[in-house]
């Protein structure tokens, strides 16, 4: 196996332990280093990561309790975000300010498939019991009584959730989840069930394709687990409603039928009742706040999942 520690510019050959409620990186090489300094953007604090001893051949280890998001790369790699060992300053509830670093791992399919899994397991995270279904793309969700159920488990950090069945595990980013919605409520032998919704883009998505996971739970479990879903959605959603003439601009870039090729701009702004300059503001104020992306003349996912909302909301912005 290969392994990228923090401060490394190049890969090591060693093993990969997990014992004692840590994973232990055993290198073949001895370390150059003897500590890795870090700075924090902001704020006068000097990082040291604790690492190899000079000359010797000894562990580098991350608690399972650090560990904060695991995430599979397309580059057949697995990086791990984990806390370091420093103790930063006090943070408000919530904070999204700590300090992550990142180790990479690189081996056969199968033997990332197995780590990653081990390590989505431990990792110290809000646990719900579930039974859910991922239904393809087309935001459609099964109807009718033979609509296959795993029984799983649904786990939330800031960065992403993950589900869990018996013999796979799927990552939804919090920035590729458009909307979770809640649904009906039913009962089964006295036993109260509430399902919930997960609409995200696909892997590799850059249209409006969405991915639909159905997720159902028990009882009270459904209230709690939408309501921490919702307050971390909070994060990677617009806050505000865009002025008007911006929710235009979006939803004509939505079905793209809005021409901003140099050549057609003044016709372009001439139709909005706009002057060309003005135009381009708006324009450059959606691509600053990282709502489209301009050269393409595309809406990015965080564009995509605002006129969705509009549209659920039976709204047109403003």
């Amino acid at each position: 196996m290969q392994f990228s520690l923090p401060g490394d510019d190049a890969w090591r050959e060693g093993k990969l332990v997990l014992e004692n409620g840590s994973l232990y990186f055993r290198s073949k090489e001895e370390s150059k280093l003897f500590f890795i300094p870090f700075l924090r953007k902001g704020m006068k604090l000097d990082y040291f990561i604790p690492f190899l001893r000079k000359g010797k051949k000894m562990d580098f280890v991350i608690p399972l309790r650090s560990i904060r998001d695991v995430i599979r790369e397309k580059t057949n790699t697995l990086t791990i975000k984990h806390t370091g060992n420093a103790k930063l300053p006090i943070q408000e509830p919530g904070s999204k300010s700590e300090l992550l670093l990142s180790a990479y791992l690189a081996a056969d399919e199968h033997v990332l498939n197995e780590v990653e899994r081990e390590l989505v397991l431990r990792m110290d995270a809000s646990n719900f019991s579930v039974y859910f279904t991922h239904t393809g793309e087309g935001d459609a969700l099964p109807r009718g009584k033979n609509v296959a159920l795993e029984k799983g488990l649904l786990k939330i950090v800031n960065e992403a959730l993950w589900i869990i069945g018996r013999d796979s595990h799927k990552r939804i980013a919090w920035d590729d989840i458009v909307n979770v919605e809640q649904k009906k409520r039913n009962s089964y032998k006295g036993t109260e069930y509430g399902a919930l919704s997960v609409e995200y883009f696909g892997e590799g998505s850059t249209n409006t394709s969405v991915i639909s996971t159905l997720v159902i739970t028990k009882g009270n479990t459904t209230g709690a687990l939408i309501s921490h879903v919702r307050e971390l959605l909070k994060a990677y959603k617009i806050e505000k409603k865009l002025p008007e003439m911006e929710s235009q601009i979006l939803r004509m870039m939505y079905a793209g039928a809005l021409d901003l090729s140099p050549s057609a701009l003044a016709a372009t702004a001439k139709a909005f009742g706009l002057g060309e300059e003005e135009l381009k503001n708006h324009l450059e104020h959606l691509s600053e706040l990282g709502i489209i992306d301009l050269a393409n003349q595309t809406l990015r996912k965080k564009g995509i999942k605002y006129m969705i909302s509009l549209s659920k909301n039976g709204t047109s912005g403003g």
